[in-house]
């Protein structure tokens, strides 16, 4: 781990304990995935576009796909505001009990849920966060800002962040095509604005630890000007009718 704390990130002294406790406590079929869960440089654009944007505490927070409380934890903008965590997966769950033990989430509360299923009250949220969460075949961009967007205030944000479709053919090419579900951005931008977001923020993500992968994704950019991931922040503009 760098020296210097990035943008937007805190608690990064408390990182080797969070590790400990996911390797002592995922299930053995989510141990492999572990060092990602504990990897705070994923956490990196989304920190530093809340830092950018995000001021003042007491805010309402919806954080879809929370898995192990990551976010919660390590992203400063999140620190003093009330904040529901949800994910589908009950592996996740008992990590709610164990950070809380240990004086973090102490204004956060988990919900095992469905993302399409669950209720807020209109206009009641002042930032929804989707990170990590769309590459999910199963989950549906369109469909779930539809879904949600009605619980967010105007003049609240959305975070989300993305797969690239334009960039599936380079992975086909290397023989490395995943099963990661894919979004054309001019059309993730075209359907925010559509229907009553405005785009505050739009970036490419810098998360990954590796060197190798760093140099590969900064040529992508700078040979074919696409990235393989985009972050997004947006203000919703108009009350829902």
């Amino acid at each position: 781990m760098s020296s210097e704390q990035p943008i937007g990130l805190c608690n990064l002294d408390y990182a080797p304990r969070y590790e400990e406790i996911l390797e002592r406590n995922l299930p053995p079929s989510f141990a492999v995935f572990g060092e990602f869960f504990a990897g705070t440089q994923r956490l990196h654009t989304l920190g530093a576009m809340l830092e950018s944007h995000v001021a003042g505490d007491g805010k309402q927070v919806l954080n879809i796909g929370s898995g192990a409380f990551a976010t919660e934890i390590f992203v400063a903008a999140l620190q003093g505001q009330t904040i529901t965590a949800v994910d589908y997966t009950p592996e996740f769950a008992p990590f709610y009990d164990l950070f809380r033990r240990e004086g973090h989430l102490q204004t956060t509360q988990f919900q095992q849920a469905d993302a399409m299923e669950i209720e807020f009250e209109p206009e009641s949220l002042d930032l929804i966060i989707l990170h990590d969460v769309l590459y999910e075949p199963a989950l549906d961009l369109e469909a779930l800002v539809d879904r949600l967007r009605p619980f967010l205030k105007p003049g609240g944000l959305l975070f989300l962040d993305f797969v690239n479709s334009r960039t599936l053919w380079i992975w086909k090419l290397l023989g490395r095509p995943n099963q990661f579900r894919r979004y054309d951005p001019r059309r993730v931008r075209a359907f925010l604005e559509g229907t009553g977001f405005e785009i505050v923020d739009w970036r490419r993500p810098q998360r990954s630890s590796s060197r190798l992968v760093r140099l590969f994704h900064a040529l992508l950019w700078h040979i074919l000007r696409a990235s393989n991931n985009y972050a997004v922040l947006a203000r919703k503009t108009a009350t829902d009718r």
